[in-house]
């Protein structure tokens, strides 16, 4: 059977976008689909290689930008991205390189760049995958900074955009494993691609060599974390309260008990007393996934506020709030409070109902996502035809969808 190829093009501002192509390029391969992985910096080359996927660099150009505390500086990353579509040898130039990268390939996968959003169609078919916060967030970019009409017409924009794409697959963590499709705007919903633990609790802490009764703190600070209080604090807080740390970030590896980059650590979080991160989707999900006491550093990030207030509804969360000078001026101990709170939800830990802890529904959930991916090689439209005429009530929300077959 002829190999059929795909390019897949994952934006290294949010390692979710990078560890989510790996492990899309890893599904594939089972269907006898190549994708090609390209990305949008150095560090997200690197990353990829870290985690077994080798990738090409489009260009260093285009970037979202953040301050040491995951912040994002709207003025500034407003201007590097006017500039990226502006100055000549820039958007252009990137556009023509994706050009000759997919001229052979069934359809190239945005996740999640503007270039694709604003000339997608000169590349030929293009699959956009985003959160549904940031779609929100993107799509909401100037609420609240001038009039209300700004916004709605600026949202309406980025709608059109996205419904001129060949298909689109947005990520929920509140989604059924089988997936939806949501009729009114022909997207496919699936929850968020995470990867399965191939370890038991006891053999991770058997391989980290634990005491029986000793707490372990999974901690994940993504690279835009890159103050070493925060990582020093957490430290502090964790031997304090008799926890093994076992850290990942890129940018503070060489303080203890952190490593830059650990493929395997749903193992961890899997095993782990508490888990320490910023809301991420992923992280999220395994939260969700794995019924986990979750500490979540908030940060100016906009999909991540609106994965955390979606989460809290459903799920304990232990916020600290680090655009709050006060709680950074007094970090350790708003972290002695908030795992205070934690380990006192710990007892009661217990996966979600809708996803189970031994990786069957996780399975499932991957399962969803490479046949949404191959069936749409198999036509010139999306093919509804892998959804069933069953409809599904989603259980967060009042609206009624198709189930994926």
């Amino acid at each position: 059977m002829k190999q059929r190829r795909i390019v897949w093009l994952a934006a290294a501002d949010a390692r979710g976008h990078l560890t989510r192509a790996h492990l899309m390029r890893r599904l594939l391969a089972a269907h006898n689909i190549d994708v090609t992985l390209i990305t949008t910096g150095d560090d997200g080359q690197r990353y990829l290689a870290e985690l077994g996927s080798p990738s090409t660099v489009l260009s260093t150009h285009y970037a979202i930008l953040f301050d040491a505390w995951q912040n994002m500086k709207t003025a500034q990353t407003e201007a590097q991205i006017a500039k990226y579509f502006l100055l000549p040898q820039r958007a252009h130039r990137d556009l023509s390189t994706l050009q000759q990268l997919a001229c052979d390939a069934e359809y190239i996968v945005n996740d999640f760049h503007p270039l694709l959003l604003l000339g997608g169609p000169k590349v030929g078919k293009v699959v956009h995958v985003f959160g549904a916060s940031l779609r929100h967030a993107i799509a909401h970019h100037f609420e609240g900074r001038g009039p209300e009409l700004l916004d709605r017409r600026f949202s309406s924009w980025v709608d059109s955009l996205l419904r001129r794409g060949f298909a689109r697959v947005e990520h929920n963590v509140f989604t059924p494993p089988h997936g939806i499709f949501r009729a009114s705007d022909k997207t496919f919903v699936l929850p968020p691609l995470v990867s399965v633990p191939d370890k038991s609790p006891h053999d991770v802490r058997r391989s980290l060599n634990l005491p029986k009764h000793q707490k372990l703190a999974a901690v994940y600070l993504n690279p835009h974390f890159q103050d070493p209080h925060l990582a020093t604090a957490l430290q502090q807080v964790l031997s304090e309260r008799g926890y093994h740390l076992y850290g990942v970030s890129e940018r503070l590896a060489h303080l203890q008990g952190f490593r830059p980059v650990d493929a395997h650590f749903a193992n961890i979080a899997f095993a782990a007393d508490v888990l320490i991160s910023a809301p991420g989707m992923a992280t999220c999900s395994q939260v969700r996934t794995f019924g986990l006491p979750f500490v979540a550093l908030t940060t100016r990030q906009p999909e991540q506020q609106v994965n955390l207030a979606n989460l809290q509804k459903h799920h304990p969360v232990q916020p600290v709030d680090l655009t709050d000078p006060g709680v950074r001026s007094n970090l350790t101990l708003c972290l002695h409070q908030a795992l205070e709170r934690a380990e006192a939800l710990r007892t009661q830990r217990s996966p979600s109902n809708e996803f189970g802890p031994d990786g069957e529904v996780i399975r499932n959930v991957q399962h969803s996502w490479a046949r949404v991916f191959t069936s749409l090689i198999a036509g010139h439209s999306p093919p509804t035809y892998i959804f069933n005429s069953s409809t599904h009530k989603h259980p967060f929300s009042n609206s009624t969808h198709e189930v994926l077959s």
